[in-house]
């Protein structure tokens, strides 16, 4: 199994050869461990490396024969890497330390890098695909906005080894040219459906809005209720198999089925409902309804963790490569503190990699 290091090394160097005084990869593994500990800069990069030479020296086994790189160096260095030939390297890895099963739930989103906006950009837009079950990225691309995302998404398909995967995307991503792509994939989809496929929406809309009670009864159902600090919601799932009315139905690879979710809230005597709607090729209610609530998990466990535990949107490096091949490098950590099991949060874990050299070892080299 190949270390990170040696993923590292893997990349392409443009330096002049006569001119290099510092191994690609050790850098990367300087940023790697600096990033871990919550640097934001490349200048505390190279201040991280200065305090904890010793430390890299001795225990995470970097030569140094130059001893550490100037910040100046490794701002260079992480702005001439190839991002796209980055990210490719963080999916083979991924997919070296982790067996994602057959039938796993892998949700796509995307996320744009706020701090990396300025006057002229709105920033670097990431799509992630995110292995509900375990907790990981599983690989991200960029695209220069999220009405971009339609094009990205094929594309990220295209890199990924899924096997029969559930995968579930929001309606940006309600496209019959991704509904295909996951088609070929062998996987299947759970579609959020909205007025972006404006005859569809309406069409299934209406479907679900018939009120004949053997029509009904027709549908595959399911029900959840939450309670809890005065607010109650219930959530009531309903599928159909019947998509014989559909006009489109040849259009969509492999659909098989149209969902709603009507949700219920009731808080402070006051209530008040919402209904979604999904298109999709799986059968199975329980599969459905797992689809629709586990999606939620990229936004609130993945995105919501890369803000406000590793300060994601908080990083003002504009550089667009150097922004970029942080970030990467900030999805390696998440991953890293994921895979590392000893019953501590992710906030704690990230914690402990801050002020304890032992932890952070374990946690990224372990």
């Amino acid at each position: 199994m190949k270390t990170l290091k040696e993923y590292f090394n893997e990349l392409n160097d443009n330096r002049q050869s006569g001119k290099v005084k510092h191994l690609i990869s050790e850098i990367l593994v300087i940023a790697l461990c600096a990033v871990c500990s919550g640097v934001q800069t490349v200048f505390e990069i190279g201040e991280f490396a200065e305090v904890k030479k010793d430390w890299l020296k001795n225990e995470v086994g970097l030569l140094l024969e130059n001893g550490v790189p100037s910040h100046d160096t490794i701002g260079r260095v992480l702005a001439m890497i190839n991002p796209k030939q980055f990210q490719n390297l963080f999916i083979s890895w991924i997919e070296q330390s982790l067996n994602i099963p057959a039938g796993s739930y892998i949700h796509i989103d995307g996320k744009t890098l706020r701090g990396s906006a300025s006057e002229q950009s709105r920033g670097i837009h990431l799509v992630s695909a995110f292995a509900h079950e375990a907790g990981v990225v599983l690989g991200q691309i960029k695209c220069a906005e999220k009405s971009n995302e339609i094009t990205a998404i094929p594309e990220l398909l295209n890199l990924l080894k899924l096997k029969s995967s559930i995968i579930t995307i929001d309606a940006m991503g309600c496209q019959k040219e991704i509904a295909k792509e996951i088609t070929k994939k062998k996987c299947d989809y759970v579609l959020a459906l909205k007025e972006n496929q404006p005859a569809a929406y309406n069409d299934v809309k209406d479907y679900f809005s018939i009120e004949d009670k053997d029509f009904q009864n027709t549908l595959l159902r399911f029900e959840t209720l939450d309670i809890g600090h005065g607010r109650e919601e219930r959530r009531e799932y309903f599928l159909s198999t019947n998509i014989n009315w559909f006009a489109e139905k040849n259009k969509w690879a492999n659909l098989k089925s149209f969902g709603m979710v009507k949700s219920t809230v009731r808080c402070k005597g006051k209530q008040y409902s919402e209904k979604r709607y999904f298109i999709s090729s799986i059968e199975d209610i329980n599969e459905f309804v797992t689809a629709v609530r586990t999606h939620w998990t990229i936004e609130n466990t993945l995105h919501w963790s890369l803000d406000v535990i590793f300060r994601d949107d908080e990083c003002q490096i504009r550089e667009k490569n150097t922004a970029e091949n942080i970030a990467i490098l900030r999805r390696i950590c998440f991953n890293r503190m994921k895979m590392y099991q000893n019953g501590k949060t992710l906030k704690r874990k990230k914690m402990l990699c801050t002020f304890d050299d032992s932890f952070r070892f374990n946690v990224l080299f372990s």
